[in-house]
Formats: C-alpha cells, structure tokens, sequence
C-alpha cells in the first residue's frame, strides 16, 4: 500500500499539478488579457460567450508557450517568466491603448529607440523616472527569481503531453475558425483585429507574419503576362483632360494627423481651423483618400504614397520601413523620376533617425533628406513637436537648389498627439459639444471637459498646420516654373474616434491637388497607394512599373492578384520584372539640401569662433578627432574653447541626439599665424 501511495504521489506531483496548473494559468490568463484589451472583464466574458471558438483559441496559444517551458530543468523559473511576459504585454497593450488607437504589436519591439525618444513627449518627469524604477526592479526581480529557483528534475510525459494536446487543438480550432470565415490571417486593421480575434492570436501573428506570402501561380511565365497585360491596356484611372503642362516641379505634402473636423457629428468649432484646405478643395482637384493605417502607422502611408505599393499583403502590424527596407531597394516615385532628369528630396521637421528614414530613404531613391538637424527657426509646441511653418521656406530652398525639376516629398509633425488636456493661453478655436450628455473616451479622459480641451489644443495645431498650407501655395503662386502640390493626410487624429463619431470613413483623409497652371476640378475617392499614379496621370507622365499598372489595370478583376504578384516579385520574388535585375541601387544620399562648410577660424580670447555656412543648433564642432563644447551663434558662426588647436583639423558634424552622425563638413585646417585653408 505504501508502494501504492509513493507512485499515485509521484503521478500527481509530474503529471496532474503540472498539467492541471498550466491549464488552469493558461485559461486565467487568457480571460485576464482579454479584460485588459476590451477595458473590462464583462467584455472578455462576452467575447467567450458569443465566440468561444476564438477564444480558446487565444488559450491554445498561451497553452503552447507555456508547455513549453516545462520542458526545461529551470521550469519554474521560465514558467513564471513566460506567465509574467504575457501579462506584461497585456498591461503594456492596454497602456499603449491609452496614448495611441492601434494595441501593441512584434513591430513596436523594433521601434524601442524610437520609443524611448519620444516618451518625453507623452509624459511628464515623474512618469519617466517611475518607468526606470520599474525596469529596474523588474531586472532584479528576475535576477533573484534565477538563484532562488534551483535547477529541478526534468519532466518528460507531463509537458510532452500537454504540448502535443495544445498543439492539436491550436491545429484544429484555426481549421475549423477560417473555414468558416470565422478568423482571417491578415487583418487590414490592427484594432479591429485584436476585438475581433483576441489578443494572443494576433500579437503571435505580428510575430510570424512577415513580408508577402509567395502566390501560388508565381513564375516566370505568370510575370510575363502581367507585364503584357500593363502594357496593353489604355489608362483609365484619370481619363481627363490633362494638364498642357511639361515636367513640372512636383510636392507631396503628408500633413500630420490631418482631418477636416467638420465632419464630427457632435462638435462644433468656434471658426474652421483649416479655411485654406476648405477653398483648395472648393477649387481644385480633390477626393477622400484611403489610409492603411488608423490614429498612428503615418510610414505605412508614406510607403504607400512613395512606392505604389498596397500594405494589405504585408504582415501583421508591419511597419517595411523596419524590415525589408532596412536591406533592399524598392521601385518608387524619386527612382522612377531620376530616370527623367528629376532630383529628389526629403522635407521633415522632425528628427532623421525616427522609423530609420536616413538609413531607408535611399534604399527609396532620394537624393536629399532635410531634416530638422538641418533646419534654423524652429520653434516648438506645447508637446515638443516642431511646427510646420518652417516648411515653407525649407521647400522653396530645395526647389532654388538646382537647376533641375524637382520632386520634393514633405513630411509634417506638428500636429502629431498624444493632445494634452487642460486650458492654454492662446487657444483661439473653441470646441462646442453638442451637449453634456455627449459619450466621450472615458477610459482615456477622466470627464467631457478633459475630452473637449483635448479636441481644442488639436485644432488649433491643426489651424497652424493650415495656416502653413496657406503659405506655401501663395508663395508657389508666384513661381515661375510649373509646380504641382498635393496635399494629404496620413491618418485621423489619436482622438479615438469610432466610426459612429464622424461622417466620414474613419480609414479616409482627404486630399487636393493645387497648382500654378491650370489643371481640370475633379472629385474622385482612391486608396493611397493610387495616389502617385493618378497625379502622374493628370500630368500625362506614365515612370514606372506600378505607375502604369495602377492607371492601366485598376479595374480589372485580376487587379489585387497582379498587384500583389507584382510587389512579391519586386521586393522577395526574382525581379522577372526587372529581367531578374534590380535598376534601382541604393542612392548616396546627402543628408540637408547644404552642407555645412568651414570658412575661418579666427581667435577671440579664450575661444575660437568658427565661421562659414549651414550651421544649426544641432552642429557639433569635432576638432584633433575629438568632440568639443559647440556653441551656436548662428548659421554662419560657432564657438568653441580653445584648447590648443593651431594645426589641427577642425570640421562640423550634424548630430541626431547625441551620437548618430547624419553628416559632416570637409576638413579645415587651423593655423592661428595665418588662419588660411589648406
């Protein structure tokens, strides 16, 4: 009996509490993701109740991983870990909720630099010192977890079992859930996706789901025939009068989070923030445009609009700006118009390095990126954004750089959130509710009034923004070569807004087409990736292989299918479009429209002043090899102590934060006799 007693004790303790206990953790776990992604345990219940298909099958995901670890002789140790990871991501997801409308996915872990740069943005000193205490205590909570929990005997059955169990039913419920249309493996937007199909699922998804899946009928062959389709079809995208007009100068202008708030259904504004959008799209040709992206994603827009390339065949969440451009080239806009005689630039108050646009731009074909570590006259908002009235003189100098036609893609920020609460002096728009009564974010604002101001400090970034729209067209009236402007939003405002709010299509923006010749009105709705070619078709330019599949085959039955054979081949496939050559090599992009230059150096007490050309507040003088304390005067002057430099080699460098090194001047050499050049 004893003998009997030892084996049923041993049964329980390696097999029935291990699995038992996994099961029962997974399933607590799951139910308490789920209160954390739907702001309340109710919903989590009701998403069980009404789709317990789904649900269990975010279990079977959690189940998995944690199967996983009992595996390992440390089990207890990457049990708890595993367990803590998934709640930590729950928590994280529903914090990241609170300052942005899309859940946390694999692509923002490839966005941690950027992340931690910006946090100063969205809160305020103790906000970030109590995150580093946390970081901090959770490392060594790790630490002291990993000495107490000694290394324990292997289990075999136990784990073996369970994994294989939910495995199989992982196999069998995604079965069951996409043959009935239940579930889908690519989800045209990340929130909706994360309600509809559980959070488990879907962040595991953003993991795996990578890049455009090979379609099944690619090959040589197959490619052939979408390339003789193109070239036999006549345009019908835009089949207009065109513009009498040759090789133009051509901006696209991305405007920020920017959204015609006239079509909020139960707010009112004391004035129209944006009256000079309001008459462009009175006068010119304009329509709703359709974004990828929701409340944040602007790169996934911008990619569309640069490369004629749709997101819905990437991945989860993906951001190609952090994955495949990080390493390849890609057909767009700056390559195609190269090949016409077109040099191409990047405008963006903001900082180079924020998704990797120094290092992906001229994997995109620019020849110039001017960034805010090249700009003079900036000045901030509330929130530490740059605003947008600088722009206007940073476009004109790109445009009087050359003697050549231009194609100049602007990227605005200010009116970038999160949006502050409370008053601020200033605030000329007042936002009206409807009435008291009026359903607000409340899990996001603590009353109505909160929500309001927000609304408020919005639209009069957004009046701002607006104003700069203003600026550009009347000085681009006045100049004299053939100049095309399109003006756009990325994505709605992070207001979360819920399609009942507006009038509009919540995936929309809006876009107008200004110019300083004539160009036939229209009003004409296109998703973003046709945006490029419907311009181009207006002003009879065809560059390219997407171009003229857009204005050719747009139509077609075929059309998603050749689209997506077409964006395989190029960006993953064997380039048979190309006749298995890639045309478009990695341009030597300059960082600024001018460089820096070193003119004199002469001696004043104690320092040396430093004079020449090109000098921004986020110069950096680099004198013998080594950094020195840079004060800025000016774009023509710099000071730096003088720490017994005669003979050495003094020059500039232009600095992102404090270590990326976007560019550099030549070599001045300093002799204080002579002070001459060599």
């Amino acid at each position: 009996m004893k003998n009997i007693g030892q084996a049923d004790k041993k049964i329980y303790q390696n097999i029935i509490y291990p699995v038992a206990g996994t099961v029962l953790t997974a399933l607590l776990l799951t139910a308490v993701i789920e209160s954390l992604s739907r702001k309340s345990l109710y919903q989590a219940l009701l998403f069980l109740w009404q789709e317990p298909l789904l649900f269990f099958l975010n279990f079977s995901v959690i189940l998995i991983t944690l199967s996983v670890t009992l595996l390992t002789a440390r089990r207890r140790f990457f049990y708890l870990l595993i367990t803590g990871a998934w709640l930590i991501l729950g928590i994280v997801n529903r914090v990241v909720q609170c300052f942005r409308l899309t859940p946390v996915s694999a692509m923002d872990f490839y966005q941690v630099k950027e992340v931690i740069r910006s946090l100063p943005m969205y809160m305020n000193t103790i906000g970030l010192i109590f995150i580093g205490i946390l970081v901090l205590a959770v490392i060594a909570f790790l630490i002291i977890l990993w000495r107490r929990l000694k290394v324990s005997k292997r289990l075999i059955i136990a784990p073996l079992s369970l994994l294989a169990f939910s495995s199989f039913l992982f196999a069998f419920l995604f079965f069951a859930a996409t043959r009935d249309n239940i579930l889908q493996k690519n989800f045209d937007n990340l929130r909706d996706a994360y309600l509809e199909y559980g959070f488990a699922y879907c962040f595991s998804n953003s993991i795996f789901e990578r890049g455009i899946d090979k379609p099944k009928d690619y090959s040589a062959k197959r490619m052939e025939e979408v390339l003789k389709h193109v070239e036999a079809e006549p345009d019908k995208l835009y089949t207009g009068k065109k513009a009498e007009v040759e090789k133009p100068n051509i901006i696209m202008v991305q405007l920020e989070s920017f959204f015609d708030v006239n079509y909020f259904k139960n707010y009112t504004f004391s004035e129209n923030p944006i009256p000079n959008f309001t008459r462009l799209k009175e006068n010119c040709p304009s329509g709703f445009l359709k974004v990828p992206v929701y409340g944040a994603g602007t790169v996934n827009t911008e990619f569309e609009v640069i490369t004629g390339m749709s997101m819905q065949f990437f991945g989860t969440g993906e951001y190609p700006y952090r994955t495949v451009l990080r390493s390849k080239t890609c057909e767009s806009v700056p390559f195609n118009l190269g090949r016409d005689g077109y040099h191409s630039f990047v405008i963006h108050n903001n900082t180079a390095t924020f998704y990797n646009r120094n290092d992906v731009f001229p994997r995109l074909g620019f020849d110039y990126f001017d960034s805010c570590e090249y700009m003079n006259g900036l000045t901030y908002n509330k929130i530490g954004w740059a605003k947008d009235d600088v722009l206007t003189g940073e476009i004109l100098k790109a445009l009087n750089s050359d003697a050549e036609r231009d194609y100049i893609y602007t990227i605005t920020v200010q009116s970038h959130g999160i949006y502050p609460v409370g008053s601020e002096d200033g605030m000329k728009i007042k936002v009206n509710p409807a009435s008291q009564d009026i359903q607000y974010p409340d899990e996001l604002y603590k009353s109505l009034s909160d929500y309001v101001s927000s609304m408020e400090y919005y639209v009069n970034q957004l009046k701002e923004t607006d104003q700069f729209v203003g600026a550009l067209t009347e000085s681009l009236s006045k100049y004299k070569e053939p100049t095309v402007v399109v003006f756009y939003g990325d994505h709605l405002p992070p207001l979360s807004l819920e399609q009942k709010d507006i009038t509009n299509d919540r995936h929309s923006t809006e876009y107008v087409i200004w110019s300083n010749f004539p160009m036939e009105k229209t009003r004409y709705d296109l998703p973003a990736y046709q945006l490029s070619a419907y311009v181009f078709n207006r002003l009879g330019m065809e560059d390219g292989i997407l171009t003229k599949f857009h204005q050719r085959c747009f139509e077609d039955e075929n059309y998603k299918e050749e689209l997506k054979l077409l964006q395989y081949d190029m960006l993953y496939g064997k380039k048979y479009v190309f006749d298995k050559k890639d045309p478009n090599g990695k341009k030597d992009m300059a960082m600024g429209i001018y460089q820096p230059e070193i003119q004199k150096v002469t001696k004043e007490g104690d320092s040396l002043l430093i004079t020449g050309s090109g000098f921004t507040e986020c110069s950096m003088v680099i004198a013998g090899g080594k950094r020195c304390k840079t004060e800025f005067l000016s774009d023509t002057a710099l000071r730096i102590p003088d720490s017994k430099l005669e003979g050495k080699q003094i020059l500039v460098e232009q600095l992102a934060g404090k270590k990326s090194v976007l560019g550099k001047s030549k070599a001045f050499q300093y002799q204080a006799a002579k002070n001459k050049n060599k």
